[in-house]
């Protein structure tokens, strides 16, 4: 076939792998194959589409003059070395046999691979030299009593209070306590509670509600109060506990107890909500 044949060939080729081909331009194409099957072999106009996607990535860094430079003047060379070739074997023609002459978009797609490539590469050993980042954690922050109790104070819907009392006198309030059912949060405020000897006994929370025996309250932990002031203590329940009707402060020996006697209450907070 004459030249245009081969020139419909590299047509349908190209549209082949950037836009596809209908029914008839396949068939068409499946026709040229006969007449030119070392086109069908050529792999040079996918590299072609290949490279010119890599040199699109935006990661890539910009590649320096320097290296730009000497690419140029490699494919410079390579492309006046392939043209003298060319020359030749198109005068030694008529003599002897070749084979078939390369396309020049051919030769423009193995150049346009090389090129991809080592751009490609020089950003990957760009990165490479790069610090890396250190990601530092921050540790989440640790509330202080009183954050939490405003914390609760704010957030908590089912918030409920009532006051401590002296048990030898209910006129006389020594603080209050709040808490929280949904959240098993409370805190208890003291003002007037008596200081205590560390070395010989601390104040025990009792938690008496709809889940316990009232032998066997709930223990919600032990605290000092070490000054006469107004002190914050929070709830430390080792139980669950659940529609709250009494709380009480106990004095026991240091560490608390498992059972309290009940002889030495120091306030009361009966529920009536």
């Amino acid at each position: 076939m004459s030249s245009n044949g081969r020139e419909r060939m590299l047509d349908l080729l190209t549209d082949q792998i950037l836009f596809g081909l209908n029914a008839e331009e396949s068939a068409e194409l499946k026709e040229l194959e006969k007449f030119y099957p070392e086109l069908k072999k050529d792999n040079s106009l996918e590299l072609t589409a290949s490279a010119i996607g890599l040199t699109n990535l935006d990661e890539i860094e910009p590649m320096p003059e320097h290296l730009r430079s000497k690419i140029l003047a490699d494919a410079s060379a390579f492309f006046a070395k392939k043209s003298s070739e060319t020359q030749l074997n198109e005068e030694l023609q008529p003599t002897f046999s070749f084979e078939p002459k390369r396309p020049f978009i051919q030769w423009l797609g193995w150049a346009f691979a090389g090129i991809a490539c080592l751009a490609l590469g020089f950003s990957i050993w760009i990165n490479l030299q790069k610090p890396k980042e250190l990601i530092v954690e921050v540790p989440k922050k640790v509330l202080t009593t009183n954050e939490q109790y405003n914390e609760l104070l704010a957030s908590a819907k089912d918030l409920k209070k009532t006051n401590w009392v002296n048990p030898a006198n209910d006129k006389e309030v020594l603080g209050e306590v709040v808490w929280s059912e949904a959240e098993q949060k409370g805190f208890m405020k003291f003002k007037g509670l008596a200081v205590n000897d560390v070395t010989k006994e601390e104040y025990q929370l009792w938690i008496f509600d709809e889940t316990q025996d009232e032998k066997t309250p709930i223990d919600g932990g032990v605290f000092d109060i070490k000054e006469n002031g107004e002190v914050l203590v929070p709830i430390k329940a080792n139980l669950k506990f659940k529609n709250p009707k009494l709380f009480a402060i106990t004095k026991e020996k240091p560490g608390g107890v498992m059972v309290s006697d009940r002889k030495r209450i120091a306030a009361i907070a009966k529920v009536t909500i």
